[in-house]
C-alpha cells in the first residue's frame, strides 16, 4: 500500500481564538460575539495569508475546538450536513471578500450555522441546518473489518470484485494525540482496477476520517 491524502482536514486554531478574545475581552458591557466576531476576523486574515480561501469552523461537541478548513475541505468537513448546506458554505467562500470578513461555521448539535464575520465584530448569520449524526453507510458492495496492532488500528475496506480497496490507520502517538491516515491498496501502475478503486475509496476514506478527527463520528 501506498500513502496518500495525510494531510489534516483542518488546522487547529483554538490558542490564537483563545488568546485573542482574553486579550481584548475587557469591557465586561461588550456583547461577548462582537468580540468572538473580532477575533475570529483577525485570526481568518491570518490563515488566508497562509493557506489561502476557508473558514473558520468551530465544534461545541463532543470537544470544543476551533479549525481553520481550507475552501477545497470545507465540503468533507461538513459532511454530517445537507448537501444544500454545503452548497451554500462553498459558495459563500467562492465569494466572501478574504481581506475584509471572514466565513464562521458554528457545529452546535443538532444544528449548524453559517455566520460572515466582518469588521468591527458584526457576526452575520448567513444559514442555519441540521447536524446529523447517524452513523454512515457503506457503498454497495463495499464491507470493512477492525485489526489492531499494539496502538494502532487498520479499518481495513474491501469491494466483493475488485477485492482489497485500502485502509484507514489510527495510531496513538501520545495521550490526546493521534495520527489518523488512509492507503489506498497498490497494484502496480495506473490499472483501470486501481483507479476503480481509488474512486470508491478515496471520498469514503475522507470523508470518514474527517469524521473521526472533528470527533463527530461513533
Amino acid at each position: 500500500m501506498k500513502d496518500s491524502h495525510n494531510d489534516p482536514i483542518g488546522f487547529s486554531v483554538k490558542k490564537l481564538i483563545e488568546d485573542g478574545i482574553a486579550q481584548i475581552h475587557t469591557d465586561p458591557n461588550r456583547p461577548f460575539l462582537e468580540v468572538f466576531g473580532t477575533v475570529a476576523l483577525q485570526v481568518a486574515l491570518a490563515q488566508y495569508n497562509e493557506w489561502d480561501r476557508g473558514m473558520i469552523l468551530g465544534l461545541e461537541a463532543p470537544r470544543k475546538d476551533f479549525l481553520y478548513v481550507r475552501q477545497a475541505d470545507s465540503s468533507v468537513a461538513l459532511w454530517m450536513t445537507s448537501v444544500e448546506f454545503k452548497r451554500e458554505v462553498a459558495s459563500v467562500i467562492q465569494h466572501y471578500d478574504p481581506s475584509n470578513e471572514a466565513v464562521v461555521v458554528m457545529v452546535v448539535p443538532p444544528k449548524v450555522e453559517l455566520f460572515i464575520a466582518r469588521p468591527n465584530g458584526v457576526m452575520d448569520m448567513l444559514g442555519i441546518s441540521n447536524v446529523v449524526l447517524t452513523p454512515m453507510k457503506m457503498p454497495t458492495g463495499v464491507s470493512f473489518r477492525k485489526e489492531q496492532e499494539g496502538t494502532t488500528f487498520y479499518y481495513v475496506f474491501t469491494h466483493k470484485e475488485l477485492g482489497k480497496l485500502g485502509r484507514i490507520v489510527i495510531k496513538q502517538q501520545s495521550p490526546g494525540q493521534t495520527e489518523i491516515k488512509c492507503e489506498i491498496v497498490d497494484s502496480g501502475g495506473f490499472s483501470s482496477k486501481t483507479k476503480q478503486r481509488a474512486e470508491i475509496f478515496y471520498p469514503l476514506a475522507q470523508q470518514l476520517i474527517a469524521g473521526m478527527e472533528l470527533g463527530l463520528l461513533k
